[in-house]
Order: C-alpha cells, then sequence, then structure tokens
C-alpha cells in the first residue's frame, strides 16, 4: 500500500511538469495469433504506435493509417485503386501499400470515453465505450525498459488476465491498446498464457498534436460484445466458411489439424467476455 501511494504521488507532481512536455510517441510490437476461414499463425507481428499527451491518444498501425489517409477522400480512394491497377499489371504487386493490423484505439480522458475502430465480417466498426478501470494488483518487481526503470502490476480486463510492466518515470496514464489506470506509461504488456502481447521499442518526444482516425464517420457503430461476436460468427458458423474440394474447410494450427474453424479454448480474441 505505502508503495502505491507513493507511486501515485509520484504520478500527480510530475503530470503537471510532463504537460509542458507536449507529445510522446512510443513505438510497441503487438504479437497475437491470426484466424481466416483458411488458415492460422500463432505469432502475427504488428508495428503499432501510442501517441499520447497525457489528456488524450491514439493507438494506431502507421502502415495502416497511410492507407485510410489516402482513401479518406474519393480523389485519393480512386488513385489508390489506380495505383493497385497498375502495379498489378505491372507484377510488382509487392510495392502496393499495404496494412499491418486492423484497428484503433483513442482514449479521451477529459470525456471518459474509448473509442475502438476495427473490422469485421469486410465491415468498418466503431466502438464507443466508457474508459476501462482495472482493479490493478502492484508487485514488488521491478526491471528496465528502454532504459526505465518499471514496476510489475496485474489485473483482469476483457476476459483475460494481463501482466504488465510500467515506469513512473513517464507519468502518462496510458498504455499499448486499451491498457490503461497505473502511475505511469506501460511499456510491456502479456496476456495470460502468452498468446497476446505488447513490448515497447522506442520512445521518442514530439510537436505533433494527437489526430483523430481518418474517416471516422464512415465506421458503422455497433456494441463491444456485438463486435466480437460477429466476428467470431464469420468462423464459427459452417456456411461461411471456405471449403476445400472435399467439401470441408481444414486448418492447421501449431501441427494440429481442425475441421472448419479452431475451437474458442484454443485460439480466441484478445477480449473473451462476449460470450
Amino acid at each position: 500500500m505505502r508503495k502505491l501511494i507513493l507511486l501515485l504521488s509520484t504520478f500527480i507532481i510530475s503530470s503537471s511538469l510532463y504537460a509542458q512536455t507536449g507529445t510522446l510517441e512510443v513505438g510497441y510490437t503487438y504479437m497475437h495469433p491470426v484466424q481466416t476461414m483458411r488458415s492460422a499463425e500463432p505469432d502475427v507481428t504488428n508495428r503499432y504506435i501510442l501517441h499520447t499527451d497525457g489528456h488524450k491518444s491514439k493507438f494506431y498501425s502507421p502502415n495502416t493509417e497511410y492507407i485510410d489517409s489516402i482513401e479518406s477522400t474519393p480523389e485519393g480512394f480512386e488513385m489508390f485503386n489506380t495505383l493497385k491497377r497498375e502495379l498489378w499489371q505491372k507484377r510488382e504487386q509487392d510495392k502496393i501499400p499495404r496494412a499491418d493490423g486492423s484497428f484503433y484505439v483513442t482514449k479521451f480522458l477529459s470525456d471518459n470515453e474509448l473509442h475502438t475502430y476495427d473490422i469485421a465480417n469486410g465491415t468498418k466498426f466503431h466502438v464507443k465505450e466508457s474508459l476501462p478501470e482495472p482493479l490493478w494488483t502492484i508487485e514488488d518487481s521491478c526491471r528496465t525498459i528502454l532504459g526505465y526503470e518499471c514496476t510489475k502490476a496485474s489485473a483482469d480486463l476483457y476476459g483475460r488476465k494481463w501482466t504488465v510492466w510500467f515506469t513512473p518515470d513517464i507519468p502518462v496514464n496510458d498504455g499499448p491498446w486499451k491498457l490503461r489506470g497505473l502511475p505511469g506509461l506501460i511499456l510491456e504488456a502479456n496476456c495470460e498464457g502468452g498468446q497476446y502481447s505488447f513490448i515497447a521499442g522506442d520512445i521518442r518526444h514530439s510537436n505533433n498534436p494527437v489526430t483523430n482516425v481518418y474517416g471516422r464517420d464512415k465506421w458503422e457503430d455497433i456494441r463491444r460484445k456485438d463486435f466480437w461476436n460477429l466476428r467470431r460468427s464469420c468462423l464459427d458458423n459452417p456456411s461461411r466458411n471456405i471449403r476445400s474440394q472435399s467439401g470441408t474447410n481444414i486448418i492447421v494450427y501449431q501441427n494440429v489439424t481442425y475441421q472448419n474453424y479452431l475451437p474458442t479454448d484454443i485460439v480466441d480474441y484478445i477480449e473473451t467476455d462476449y460470450r
């Protein structure tokens, strides 16, 4: 308890100092399993950035945002399609810019809002919810990440147990994805079982303001659990699966063969409380 009070005091004092330093951009490697109707991979990696000013933040893939910025206007959308057609005709498909991760997460402390933008069944969806308040247990373990002394903490969030490392040296109540609620920036996070993780690889100060998601008014509103149920139904419903000539869709995951889809006890989404 004394350690938590000390950390909170340091956070309150340092936050006013940090507010004068501009914004922070933290690069993370996001490691996770991916399952489609054709295949499954246990360790896919994406590059994400947390851009925060201490009051609002955006967690995004720079590659995906680049494409979304181009396609956010009718003119840009048409130009990008023209570029893709030309590169296909030249058999230079490897030069086509590609998305690296599907989702955005934005947080607004003053409004107590968290927004998620993600794709299910080929449709862009927007989820609005209150900022989560995980009940963190702060432990005595310490380690150094990127030169910052970090403290270990754990909590349950959306059906999974997370263990994180945060640093009071960067007094920002934020972290990758939807993780937050600690007196310092979260630099590493791992869920129980190790299927999902976020690991910071670089930190830099910036004078750029935190911007919102391109074309956010074009994303269809949906409830959080409805989104995950829809995404799951795309895999679990055999009528939607792409089948082989024998009539059965075969998926091999970690050298084990499954028919049609992977059960949720083998691979599930980063949020599991939708079930």
